[in-house]
């Protein structure tokens, strides 16, 4: 029977399969074509954005360079700055003294115009007083005149006169020549007189001082170093010094008594001191202690009964040295007082 036979039918599934397949095939190969558009969109891109770094790199450098370059020109524009500074604070100074100046020259200038002012009224009164001495002077020229004729007239009488004692003029000049020659001679006898009573006073003086290296005679002085008589700078008598200056005394008065009364003489004391200068509150220089020790000598020396108008006392300083050399013995030498018996 038909209903009773068996009947098979076979599935064919290549068909499908090849199209799966070549859908998947076709969606590889799409996605194959968008990678490799992708990795050439990223391969530009990349190789862009490497450019776009080195353009950066360089400007990077660039604005290095440029920002060193602006440090630099900052600096210099600070010194610059600085010394525009400092000019301007000396054109500033500058400009005070000229201010200063400008000022002055004004108050000169006004003191200018006050002397100009006074100059010209002075000018002014002494032209006034010219024309007015002008008018005294011609009345003066006529009574010049008249008086150089008296004077004509006068000389006239003088040379009569003159001549009329010319003769008593000679004699009187032969009087006052005899009177100067026995005047010199009375003087001459006078100075010899009183060198002898200098030469008594100074070997009695010796005799009685004795013999001591600190006191010499030298020419027509008696010197005596100032160590035998003062302290260093002092001016103040030790008692070897009043020792001393009381012998001079005591021969002096001695010899004093033969001296003629009409012999004007006196007796000097000079002070001396080496060049070591001194400066003290007493003692400013060499010439006031010179001084003091040679005054102190004199006020002893009246104390002793010596007439005070028989003595002087003066002081010299380092100014009149014995030796000019510079070591101790000059010093030594140099510090002394001289006694001596002049005319007065």
């Amino acid at each position: 029977m038909q209903y009773g036979i068996s009947t098979r039918r076979t599935v064919n599934i290549w068909p499908g399969f090849v199209d799966a397949l070549a859908a998947l095939l076709m969606v590889i190969i799409f996605l194959l074509l968008i990678f490799a558009v992708g990795q050439l969109y990223l391969t530009e891109t990349l190789s862009g954005k490497e450019k776009t770094l080195v353009t950066l790199d360089r400007q990077v450098a660039q604005l290095a360079d440029l920002l060193a370059l602006e440090k630099s020109t900052s600096k210099e524009l600070q010194e610059t700055v600085g010394d525009l500074k400092s000019q301007l604070s000396v054109k500033t100074r500058n400009n005070e003294l000229l201010q200063a100046d400008v000022e002055l020259l004004m108050e000169m200038r006004e003191q200018l115009e006050k002397d100009v002012a006074n100059f010209v009224t002075k000018l002014h009164e002494n032209d006034a007083n010219l024309r007015a001495e002008k008018e005294v002077s011609e009345k003066s020229l006529a009574q010049v005149e008249l008086l150089n004729r008296q004077v004509k007239a006068l000389r006239e009488q003088l040379s009569t006169v003159s001549k009329a004692l010319g003769l008593e003029l000679d004699a009187e000049t032969a009087s006052i020549e005899s009177l100067a020659e026995r005047l010199n001679v009375a003087l001459a006898e006078k100075a010899q007189e009183l060198a002898r009573y200098r030469s008594d006073f100074f070997g009695r003086l010796r005799e009685v001082l004795g013999e001591n290296p600190d006191i010499q005679v030298v020419g027509d002085r008696f010197v005596l170093q100032s160590e035998l008589l003062f302290e260093s700078g002092s001016a103040d008598l030790g008692e070897k010094g009043k020792t001393q200056v009381k012998k001079l005394s005591e021969t002096l008065n001695s010899v004093a008594t033969n001296i003629p009364d009409d012999i004007e003489w006196v007796v000097r004391i000079d002070g001396h001191t080496d060049k070591r200068s001194i400066n003290t509150k007493e003692y400013p220089s060499n010439w006031e202690l010179s001084t003091a020790r040679a005054l102190a000598i004199v006020r002893y020396m009246v104390a002793q009964n010596v007439p005070a108008k028989r003595l002087a006392a003066t002081g010299f300083g380092e100014f009149h040295p014995l030796d000019d050399e510079t070591n101790e013995e000059a010093y030594t030498k140099n510090r002394r007082i001289e006694i001596k018996l002049t005319s007065r």
